[in-house]
């Protein structure tokens, strides 16, 4: 008898502890589904999102439902047993703790996956073996988020225990209708919660419990992982320049060839679909109109993915991404490429790229250093008398971006300053990118041709209609570019090359913005080639890529490819009718045009679709009908694809950390300038703190006598530097390089003359070094942006090693 009422309040007091803890867990993975379903910026907007996250939890009550079933049926069975209750009470800890952190890490994961975490994406994340996968649970957890984890993980699980202990304090009955009341609550709170996901029709990625997803992608998810497909390891579709056969060329350049430089104009989130002369209906394209009978038009190009980073690695590499979720520029911007900049820089061309945005975002900055480039300039590099838009935050940084016709004069200027020299430059427009603004009086009056200063009148929905006035401004800034080309004398010996860098949704499959899907609106774009004496309206059908347009320009320019390209000029009479594209943003989604048919495939969902699209340009009609032979002969070429580009990827990045020989920092090279007064500023190049080298640095003579004119002088200078380059092969194991300005020297206050130095393009072992790793010693001393360092007192700019990317 009294082993039996032993047992009876043992499982009395655990039960007590598993209802409230789930009672006070279900409040808590309620307040981490606000986070998903309605995201808030601040403490305030998060409070008042909590009832409706927990009014979304639905399915996290079921879980925690069920487990509250298994836990408190596994403690009656072992009531007897005092070790196996406390056995058991340790696992239900066990997995609630794995629920809180799991539905926790569920926020970031769906903002970044566009779902909750599955089998699939550990699959192509190498079971948390690659970058992707890193880098994705790197911002599901972080230091700050542990700290929430851990606060609000020990506090739900002492709320419980102190709940329970109470309950324990009254009488026996009581006890039994308290639980009762708890369990009837909980039940109505689930009725409650499941009206209200049916009512709202709240999408499922957003509601779903994430465990209980990823059990149901690994144990009832029959789709194909093309990881692990059977395929062919002879893909051509893949294969560089150097392991194809020679090919022949279409294109017949005039003798002697008219074409001396080379403009690539980008427009930002631009689909086929709205230019003008590719069918787009709103006139809003009508430079590029006005020039189609001196173009050649490709309509059957592709983005190889729907975003920006992407893009300008496929562009200036010729090579497919690795198949990741953060690209090529983010997780190895400094891998070693042939770029078209490159070749090109070294046959003799100017070299540039301006851009209407910020070039910081996805690491493009870094990527696009030991490219072959004279000049980089983004948004905050370039004089622009109009306003730049400030749509930057905390949580989507590097989003500002200045006018289209600020980078469009800055081009123009660039493009003019030498005449003799020939140039490949590229220009890149922000505007048409969300949330397309172009309500300033100026943009109105200058493209929008509009008396009253607003936005032109095309469409009813207002952010389409925004967005077309935004590509009007950007056909517009063309104008500007072709015109000054004109003035010049240079358009005719100018290939001019037009393409969008990827598309833009506005629903037509039920999608925004460009991300998301792999559609037409989001990947097809336009591709124009001007020239008089090369093309008189001529339209070709060829089906390619961005990784196609380095080579077309450099076989009409009559260079050989580099052998390390993946893609073909297409005018190439060997090239097969075919590109791939993937998107790993909303689910894993593959696809490829072959000639007319269009396969798309969604890894994560099983999801299979494909379309003629000389009969259904809208891809309204998905020809699959579930035969799974035609399944996997559809998906088969995407599996060789995937796997032979990663297989490719991962040599490349292996082959470089293997190169040790290239860690060893044996030279310093930058371009440095200075205000002379009473002589030189003198530089001292320190290597761990030895002197290896000093410097005097020629510059003008400095009459300044005021804080203003001084920085102006300065600035002045910077526009005349002197290359230096110092040997520091004698160090065995350089960790920090400084470069001292030792002999400041002013007039004092009221009188001319004052002794500066400014250093810019720093470069270890012919590697540029990125801005963010040079760090001024005294902020008083100086400042460093993205121009270079400016020094007004004696002090220094330093890094630390290492100093070449991937060297660790």
């Amino acid at each position: 008898m009294h082993n039996q009422s032993v047992d009876k309040m043992r499982f009395a007091r655990a039960s007590s502890i598993v209802v409230f803890t789930v009672l006070f867990a279900w409040l808590l993975l309620g307040a981490f589904r606000s986070m998903v379903v309605d995201p808030q910026t601040t403490l305030q907007g998060f409070l008042k999102a909590v009832p409706l996250g927990v009014a979304s939890s639905y399915h996290d009550q079921i879980f925690l439902a069920s487990l509250t079933a298994v836990a408190l049926s596994c403690l009656f069975a072992a009531k007897a047993s005092r070790w196996a209750t406390g056995a058991i009470l340790a696992l239900f800890y066990s997995a609630l703790v794995v629920s809180i952190c799991w539905g926790f890490a569920n926020i970031n994961l769906v903002k970044i996956l566009g779902e909750p975490f599955t089998f699939q994406w550990l699959v192509y994340g190498d079971f948390l073996q690659n970058e992707d996968a890193k880098n994705a649970m790197g911002d599901a957890f972080n230091l700050f988020d542990l700290s929430i984890i851990s606060i609000s993980g020990l506090l739900t699980l002492a709320l419980g225990q102190a709940a329970a202990r109470l309950s324990l304090k009254l009488a026996p009955m009581i006890q039994r209708v308290v639980l009762a009341a708890v369990v009837v609550c909980f039940g109505a709170a689930l009725y409650s919660t499941r009206s209200y996901v049916t009512a709202e029709a709240l999408p499922a990625a957003k509601i779903e419990n994430p465990i209980v997803h990823f059990a149901e992608s690994a144990m009832f998810n029959e789709t194909p992982v093309v990881l692990t497909m059977k395929t062919s390891t002879d893909n051509t579709d893949v294969a560089t320049v150097g392991e194809r056969p020679p090919e022949t060329s279409r294109f017949k350049a005039p003798s002697p060839n008219s074409i001396k430089n080379v403009l690539v104009f980008m427009m930002e989130s631009v689909p086929a679909r709205y230019v003008e002369t590719f069918g787009g209906k709103y006139p809003v394209t009508p430079t590029i109109k006005r020039y189609a009978d001196r173009s050649i038009r490709f309509d059957n190009i592709y983005a190889n993915a729907p975003s920006t980073n992407y893009t300008l690695f496929s562009l200036f590499s010729s090579m497919y991404n690795d198949i990741s979720y953060y690209g090529m520029t983010y997780s190895h911007p400094y891998l070693r490429l042939d770029s078209i900049s490159n070749t090109l820089s070294t046959s003799g061309f100017r070299t540039a790229f301006f851009w209407s945005a910020d070039s910081r975002f996805q690491r493009v900055d870094e990527f696009l250093l030991n490219k072959g480039l004279d000049v980089v300039q983004d948004f905050r590099g370039q004089k622009c008398a109009e306003p730049t838009f400030k749509l930057s935050t905390k949580e989507w940084k590097n989003f500002d971006y200045i006018s289209d016709f600020c980078s469009a004069q800055s081009i123009s200027d660039w493009m003019n300053a030498d005449p003799e020299k020939p140039f490949f430059g590229i220009m890149f427009t922000a505007m048409t990118h969300y949330p397309y603004i172009v309500n300033n009086p100026m943009f109105s009056a200058r493209a929008l041709s509009s008396v009253s200063g607003t936005e032109t009148h095309y469409a009813d929905d207002e952010k389409f209609n925004a967005y077309l006035n935004a590509l009007k401004i950007g056909d517009a800034a063309l104008g500007n570019v072709l015109d000054s080309l004109d003035r010049s004398g240079k358009l005719d010996s100018t290939l001019v090359v037009i393409l969008g860098d990827h598309g833009e949704a506005f629903g037509e499959h039920g999608t925004y913005v460009h991300a998301s899907a792999l559609y037409d609106e989001n990947v097809h774009i336009p591709l124009i080639m001007i020239n008089r004496h090369l093309f008189h309206g001529d339209l070709d059908h060829s089906v390619g890529g961005i990784i196609d347009i380095a080579p077309t320009i450099l076989d009409i320019l009559g260079h050989p490819l580099p052998k390390s390209w993946q893609g073909r000029s297409l005018f190439s009479e060997q090239r097969p009718n075919r590109t791939f594209f993937f998107a790993p943003w909303n689910g894993y989604q593959f696809g490829y045009r072959q000639n007319d048919s269009k396969v798309l495939f969604n890894s994560s969902t099983g999801k299979l679709e494909q379309y003629d699209l000389k009969s259904d340009p809208g891809e309204k009609a998905n020809l699959f009908t579930g035969d799974v032979g035609a399944r996997d002969a559809l998906i088969q070429p995407i599996a060789r694809w995937v796997q032979s580009q990663r297989r490719r990827v991962a040599d490349m990045v292996a082959f470089q950390k293997k190169d040790t020989s290239r860690c060893a920092a044996t030279n310093i090279e930058f371009d440095a300038a200075g205000t002379n007064y009473r002589g030189p500023p003198t530089l001292d190049v320190l290597v761990n703190g030895k002197v290896i080298s000093r410097l005097d640095v020629p510059g003008k003579e400095s009459t300044a006598s005021t804080p203003q004119a001084i920085v102006k002088e300065l600035q002045e200078a910077s526009s005349h530097t002197t290359p230096f380059d110092v040997d520091i092969s004698s160090v065995p194991d350089p960790q920090r390089i400084e470069l001292r300005f030792v002999n400041d020297l002013w007039a004092g206050d009221a009188k001319g003359g004052d002794r500066n130095i400014f250093i810019k393009d720093v470069k270890i072992n012919g590697q540029v070094q990125a801005t963010a790793k040079l760090h001024i010693e005294e902020k008083d001393a100086g400042s460093i942006d993205d121009i270079g360092a400016s020094l007004y007192g004696n002090g220094a700019i330093w890094f630390d090693g290492p100093f070449v990317e991937a060297c660790r």
